[in-house]
């Protein structure tokens, strides 16, 4: 499983570096200079790398392969077959049954009109105006009995769920920002993000209950097919604006018996909520994940033109980020800007040349560490 896992992700890579051919590929930091304090400096060169992002998600139901079950007679719930949202109908299961007056007086009306074909056929026709079905009607010319109720079936197979529920479900939360946030849209996978809290299907009692009017028209519940599903994927904005949709991703978690599936990013939608900015992102998958399932993302991003450092050059101070270059005798806390934190190395938003390889060995645990401030040399 594990070996299956790591061949599916080398052959994602290389897709994507396939499709970024006629840039400069990437090419290792430069070597470390020699310096009067024996301390290695760097002097990163711009280059383009691939990097594999992780994003929790969680599987939900397609809104567009629904369908809709109205009523299509006015009158009171007789018989309701539906006990919780989310209980799985099939095609032509029986629903609920409708008492309407109006349509028990059309009947009586039709059946007292005797051997006149003509009154019959207008009979038959006001019946199929106001909502009973053809196969009723026909019914009850052969019997000449009422038909007090008038059925409702399922017009789909899939989990059946009430309309008013369909309107009161909140969307996902956005994903958790990591710890101390830089000025690239907080793309540092170095404190990993929080599973989005999309609403998981709860089987809860329906708000229908027998003696309760229906008018004609009146959309009563919904049903998500299950021939296809939507993974939904909370991404920070950076990562968004570098995975356009088309994205190619590999999507894997509970429930797939270690199995991968490849996909695409068919949507991203801009989200502010819960005092965050942050993008959804959608990717169609097929009916055989459940929906509420927690599953992971592996999204392979490329970013061009980047200075690298190495994770050790760079010293977090809250929301802001330092490195220390070497001036004179001594070290300069220069302040940065990060982008995104993957392998061990640090994105750089503007090149920095002649910085410590190791900037915890020049910091004192015991002081403050000012930006634009000189720190002067102590080392053999």
């Amino acid at each position: 499983m594990k070996k299956r896992f790591t061949v599916n992700i080398l052959l994602l890579t290389a897709m994507a570096a396939f499709a970024a051919c006629g840039t400069a590929p990437a090419r290792k930091v430069a070597p470390a200079a020699a310096n009067t304090d024996s301390l290695p400096l760097l002097y990163p060169r711009q280059q383009s790398r691939i990097v594999v992002m992780e994003a929790p998600g969680t599987v939900r139901y397609d809104s567009r392969n629904r369908a809709i079950l109205p009523a299509r007679v006015a009158g009171r719930i007789e018989k309701l077959y539906v006990r919780y949202n989310y209980q799985p109908v099939r095609k032509g299961q029986l629903i609920l049954e409708i008492y309407s007056p109006e349509l028990v007086a059309a009947q009586r009306e039709m059946l007292s009109v005797g051997s006149d074909r003509n009154m019959e056929a207008l009979a038959v026709r006001k019946l199929e105006l106001m909502g009973m079905p053809g196969p009723l009607v026909r019914e009850v010319l052969r019997t000449r009995q009422v038909r007090v109720t008038i059925p409702v079936y399922s017009n789909a197979d899939g989990y059946i769920l009430e309309e008013s529920a369909v309107a009161s479900v909140p969307s996902p939360a956005p994903a958790a920002a990591p710890a101390g946030g830089d000025d690239m849209g907080n793309m540092g996978a170095a404190a990993p993000m929080a599973a989005p809290s999309a609403p998981a299907p709860t089987q809860s009692p329906v708000l229908l209950r027998v003696g309760q009017y229906v008018t004609a028209g009146q959309n009563l519940f919904s049903i998500y097919k299950t021939g296809r599903m939507v993974a939904e994927f909370a991404l920070p904005a950076g990562i968004a604006a570098a995975a356009g949709p088309g994205a190619r991703v590999l999507i894997g978690g509970n429930g797939m018996n270690g199995e991968l599936r490849n996909g695409n990013i068919h949507l991203l939608e801009p989200v502010f909520a819960n005092g965050e900015k942050f993008s959804r992102a959608r990717v169609y998958i097929d009916g055989q994940s459940s929906a509420g399932q927690l599953i992971t993302a592996w999204i392979p991003v490329l970013i061009r033109d980047s200075w690298w450092v190495p994770a050790s050059a760079v010293i977090r101070l809250g929301q802001d980020n330092v490195v220390f270059k070497k001036s004179g005798n001594g070290y300069q806390a220069i302040p940065v800007r990060t982008g995104i934190r993957w392998g061990g190395m640090v994105q750089l938003a503007e090149a920095v040349s002649g910085i410590a390889a190791n900037a915890a060995y020049i910091a004192d645990s015991e002081g403050f560490i000012w930006p634009e401030a000189s720190i002067s040399s102590s080392h053999p």
